[in-house]
């Protein structure tokens, strides 16, 4: 679909990436270094929290499957498990969903020291394994890395690549699951074959120098893409679906760099499957640009249209695309003020810190999703970041730490809101789709995913095929 509002020619933003090569010299002595890539992403707005599944999962399950790498026979309660817990919990600052099932002093608080001690336990602690049959619900409550249909039902609660694709009706892809090695991490742990390396006072280590000199080379790579998103690739947040190709990658972590010098081929004015795939195709060799190419442009479309709940009759907040980068519901700062109130009525605390409100409440009305999108274009600086705060010592209802959206309308901007409801004048280069106008409403990122890939020349790869 060429020049439309997700497919703007001539669009130009500060997405960008290519390799960094580097002389290293140490007293006179040249050291062999390999070159890096680096990615520059939109934004993150909600810095401190983590993707259930991370680029750096994706990449390492990519890895293992074509045995580059392998899985440790005993994982790491504090470095292979808890990780993948723990998001979750996480995700209670970003989606009210997850904040029913996952938050402070919910039904499965992956952050409450007492169950946490219960999933580290030895199992052979006292000769009887306490706690496996609470590890066995908690592993079998995660849906399989390659399911048989639909549920939506099963951890994560996230959408899938398939998501809203025309052609995949009920497809199993719809919803996320976790990485084979994700997977097999889990099922072992579950059946009590883990290192039950938990430290007493439940505070692990956090800073690289504290680490033994010999894991440090490991944590620094996976800091890199810890903070990236994997999925869904729909078509993604920093990269999206080739990066799943061992043919983009000379060893583990290392991407393929197209020689200087040596031009990409021309694959003509339509670019196939079978071109994609090919030996001499675009998920080969790589050069400066060509990691960010296959996403949507402007970003801003995907970043403010890519939510959760699509199907409210299900659920109004779950499942949920990307919400450690783009949030749904946040704790605003009004009602965080009000839940750190001791003056305040416990039962007006309570009710303030369970109502979260919408994040893209600033871009206008969700009747007009097109000025939501051209409103985000201008705006998006105005969104808020998700950010930690004080919060509650010694109360059972509230954590000591809460994340809160700093989106704080000041009094000479009282007319923002006002402003913002109104649509932006469209960049030249990124227009609505044709017949797109005001009195064509679509029903949600999931009707606008279909009309476009509908609309898109027969073998072509669009969005919704590449997916």
């Amino acid at each position: 679909m060429e020049n439309s509002f997700i497919n703007a020619e001539g669009w130009y933003d500060d997405a960008s990436n290519g390799p960094v090569t580097a002389t290293v010299s140490i007293e006179g002595r040249d050291i062999p270094v390999d070159p890096a890539w680096v990615v520059t992403a939109p934004p993150n707005y909600a810095p401190d929290l983590i993707a259930v599944r991370t680029l750096y999962d994706l990449l390492v399950d990519l890895y293992v499957q074509n045995h580059w790498m392998e899985v440790p026979a005993r994982p790491s309660f504090v470095n292979d498990v808890y990780p993948i817990l723990q998001r979750m919990s996480g995700l209670q600052w970003v989606n009210r969903g997850f904040a029913t099932q996952f938050g402070h002093g919910a039904p499965t608080d992956f952050e409450n020291p007492e169950h946490v001690a219960r999933l580290a336990r030895d199992p052979k602690a006292g000769g009887f394994d306490t706690w496996g049959e609470l590890r066995r619900q908690v592993f079998n409550a995660f849906r399989l890395p390659e399911p048989k249909d639909d549920n939506p039902t099963p951890w994560p609660w996230e959408y899938g690549d398939a998501d809203a694709i025309p052609g995949f009706p009920n497809s199993p892809r719809q919803n996320l699951a976790l990485t084979d090695t994700q997977h097999l991490t889990l099922q072992r742990w579950a059946a009590g074959q883990f290192v039950p390396d938990w430290p007493a006072d439940g505070r692990p280590v956090h800073e690289v120098g504290k680490l033994p000199v010999a894991e440090q080379p490991e944590v620094l790579t996976r800091a890199a893409l810890h903070f990236c998103l994997a999925d869904a690739f729909h078509p993604g947040c920093e990269v999206t679906w080739p990066i799943r190709h061992l043919s983009m990658f000379t060893a583990p972590f290392r991407i393929r760099v197209r020689p200087a010098g040596v031009p990409e081929p021309d694959y003509g004015p339509t670019l196939t499957q079978a071109q994609v795939l090919a030996s001499d195709g675009p998920l080969w060799a790589q050069g400066p640009g060509d990691l960010t190419r296959w996403m949507g442009l402007p970003w801003q479309e995907d970043t403010a249209f890519c939510r959760s709940g699509y199907d409210p009759g299900y659920d109004p907040y779950l499942p949920t695309f990307w919400p450690a980068r783009v949030p749904n519901q946040v704790l605003s700062e009004a009602d965080y003020r009000i839940v750190v109130d001791p003056h305040r009525p416990r039962e007006e605390r309570e009710a303030a810190f369970n109502r979260r409100a919408e994040w893209t409440r600033l871009l206008g009305p969700d009747s007009d999703p097109v000025a939501q999108m051209m409103n985000m274009v201008s705006h998006f600086g105005n969104q808020g970041v998700v950010l930690p705060r004080e919060g509650v010592k010694g109360d059972p209802l509230f954590p000591p730490v809460i994340l809160v959206e700093n989106a704080v309308i000041p009094p000479e901007k009282k007319g923002l809101l006002k402003a913002l409801a109104a649509p932006a004048a469209a960049p030249a280069a990124a227009a609505p789709p044709e017949g797109h106008g005001p009195r064509e409403r679509f029903r949600g990122r999931a009707e606008y995913v279909r009309a476009r890939a509908l609309a898109a020349p027969e073998g072509t790869v669009t969005e919704a095929v590449r997916e």
